[in-house]
């Protein structure tokens, strides 16, 4: 184990914590700890690497200067027992052409392994349970053609150690024990196959003094059990009972050997690591691979030697941060915070109630996700929910009219609607659009046909994985007739996005990349001809308003001439009905009506008086 494993397996395998760098409790730097359920989970874990655990390595690479909280490199194999010892072995065996087949228990851990083999430039196929079935066969045929170029496989023990035929590798390596025995030999039989040419060699990988140990204890003691029990029963009804109890004393016998002579060695052998030569017998199939694995081994440690920054091939307490290198006392004190918060919570704070009333059955679910239309479910619960609270407010607020104002609710503000855009500009949208989607080729063949509505993610799922804003002429003109573009700017943009995608998913030069090309042109010279057309029409009606006014101003000049005209005729007629007194002095003149005197209440009684005197004076000249 490297120190960093030490100390993380020490903690975890007393106290069932895993000590962090205090981040998640605001106290970055100063360490804490975090209390984790299924220990031997746990355990396996740190033995596999610590870095299975995602703040252990974020922390760590900041404390080594490592950007976006990943850690690449050799800080990978030199944080981890098992890796380190995989470096030592896979380099040997890629420049002696043997090529391997590496089963691990946890996806996580096969991430890990491929930022480890491409930090050494090994081609690798992956194959785990998420991978198709349809790429299952395509993953195979690449590694077993003749000349393949992949060094690795990596497959995980569940999925990929039953059914497959590998035998174009002759090394497999075990890195982490299954509990169940049978597990780990279906995956060394994936190399057993007919047209196995080759030896192959089986590398388990077990991490010393640690729970994998008694891990591996347990998987050899249910192998003992199924030779003692299944195969020594030997239910063939064929075998007597002398021959079955024959069998069974055969390996009881051999079993007492074996304890015996491994009671002598595993007491000086079980804290030893193997060195590079015990390694190198392990792996080399012949004496020259050996003495090239030695030479190589050499050349290794002369790199190092010669390096000025070199560092031991396994990390070292010295080199841990501050956080982490805590002891007992300190660890325990941050083993009763975690156990506080635990029993005490951390303070009050007001619980979230979840309704569930209105949520989605599982049938509706799965036909949703069935139909690809789960979005549009999920908005219209919703939109049934804000209608509920909408009649629950509208009563609760009948019912305290007069009373007391109603406490405004915390949280976001509901979202306004959107003011309805003028009908010309919606008209104008609407013109655009039906030009677009009408338009047909010189084969009289509608275009916009496979753009109107797309298919649902279960009739074409790789189209939506692909493009991440999808859209069809269905939801621009729901989104004309909602108001939701603004001007036919925003209309453009939501149709140029439909004719990128469709560019995008099909290839070059096909029937629908080729009509998306076309639409865009076509779009673009309806909004010029459209635009064009209303620009004409108002300076029409900008003319006729200017001809309106026009004859109105007309109208109002004749009016002001008629006026002047009259007046001047009222004004001239004392001169002329002289002229005619003097020719025609025979003839009636006309009488006028005297005009009544006009009495203001204001005069006096005498000023009233004088002019009925002036009056009467008036009437004896005439």
């Amino acid at each position: 184990m490297s120190a960093i494993q030490r100390v993380l397996y020490r903690h975890m395998q007393c106290r069932g914590i895993l000590l962090t760098d205090g981040s998640e409790k605001d106290k970055k730097g100063k360490g804490g700890a975090k209390t984790l359920m299924n220990t031997i989970m746990q355990l396996k874990k740190i033995c596999n690497h610590p870095y299975m655990f995602p703040h252990i390595e974020e922390s760590f690479a900041e404390h080594l200067g490592f950007p976006n909280g990943v850690i690449s490199g050799h800080e990978l194999y030199r944080a981890s027992g098992k890796f380190e010892l995989l470096d030592r072995i896979l380099p040997k065996l890629h420049v002696t052409n043997h090529r391997v087949l590496l089963f691990c228990q946890m996806t996580s851990l096969m991430t890990i392994m491929e930022d480890y083999f491409a930090y050494r430039n090994f081609l690798y196929l992956r194959l785990d349970g998420t991978t198709k079935s349809e790429d299952r066969a395509m993953l195979l045929k690449k590694f077993n053609e003749k000349g393949s170029q992949y060094f690795v496989f990596l497959l995980s023990t569940r999925a990929g150690g039953l059914g497959l035929n590998l035998q174009a590798a002759d090394t497999v390596v075990i890195f982490d024990s299954d509990w169940n025995p049978h597990q780990d030999l279906q995956a060394q039989d994936r190399a057993h196959r007919i047209g196995q040419k080759n030896e192959v060699r089986v590398l388990r990988l077990c991490t010393v003094n640690s729970v994998e140990e008694k891990i591996l204890a347990a998987a050899k003691y249910k192998l003992n059990v199924d030779q003692k029990v299944i195969q020594a029963g030997m239910f063939d009804q064929k075998s007597s009972s002398h021959e079955r109890r024959a069998f069974l004393q055969a390996i009881l016998e051999t079993e007492e050997q074996n304890e015996e002579e491994e009671k002598s060695q595993v007491a000086m052998e079980e804290d030893e690591v193997p060195d590079d030569e015990t390694l190198n017998q392990m792996i080399a199939r012949n004496e020259d691979e050996f003495e090239l694995f030695m030479s190589m081994d050499l050349d290794r440690r002369r790199e190092d030697a010669r390096n000025p920054k070199r560092k031991p091939r396994l990390m070292e307490e010295v080199e841990l941060p501050s956080w982490i290198v805590k002891d007992d006392a300190e660890v325990e004190r941050l083993t009763c915070e975690e156990e506080e918060e635990k029993i005490f919570g951390r303070g009050s704070r007001r619980r979230g109630d979840v309704d569930y009333s209105d949520a989605l059955t599982e049938k509706q679910w799965l036909r949703a996700v069935e139909d690809g239309n789960l979005e549009e479910m999920e908005e219209e619960i919703r939109l049934k929910k804000s209608r509920k609270r909408r009649r629950r407010g509208d009563k609760d607020g009948g019912r305290e009219e007069g009373g007391e104002k109603a406490k405004k609710r915390r949280g976001r503000p509901p979202a306004e609607k959107l003011s309805p855009n003028p009908p010309k500009l919606t008209k104008q949208m609407n013109a655009i659009i039906d030009t677009v989607i009408n338009y047909r080729d010189g084969s009289n063949r509608q275009l916009s046909e496979v753009f109107v509505q797309l298919p649902s993610r279960k009739e074409l799922p790789e189209y939506y994985e692909l493009i991440r804003k999808p859209v069809d002429f269905k939801k621009i003109k729901e989104r004309v007739r909602s108001h939701k573009f603004r001007s036919v700017s925003d209309l453009e943009k939501d149709v140029m996005l439909l004719c990128h995608n469709a560019q995008t998913f099909n290839l070059e030069g096909s029937q629908i990349y080729e009509d998306s090309i076309v639409l865009q042109s076509v779009f673009k010279s309806a909004r010029q001809r459209i635009v064009k057309e209303e620009e004409s029409e108002e300076d029409s009606d900008d003319d006729n308003e200017d001809d309106d006014d026009e004859e109105e101003s007309e109208a109002e000049s004749n009016s002001v001439r008629v006026k002047i005209l009259l007046g001047k005729k009222e004004s001239g007629g004392s001169s002329i009905g002289a002229r005619h007194h003097n020719k025609d002095k025979g003839k009636k003149r006309l009488s006028r009506s005297k005009a009544k005197p006009v009495v203001s209440d204001d005069d006096s009684d005498e000023d009233q008086d004088d002019n009925n005197q002036s009056e009467e004076s008036r009437s004896e000249d005439e």
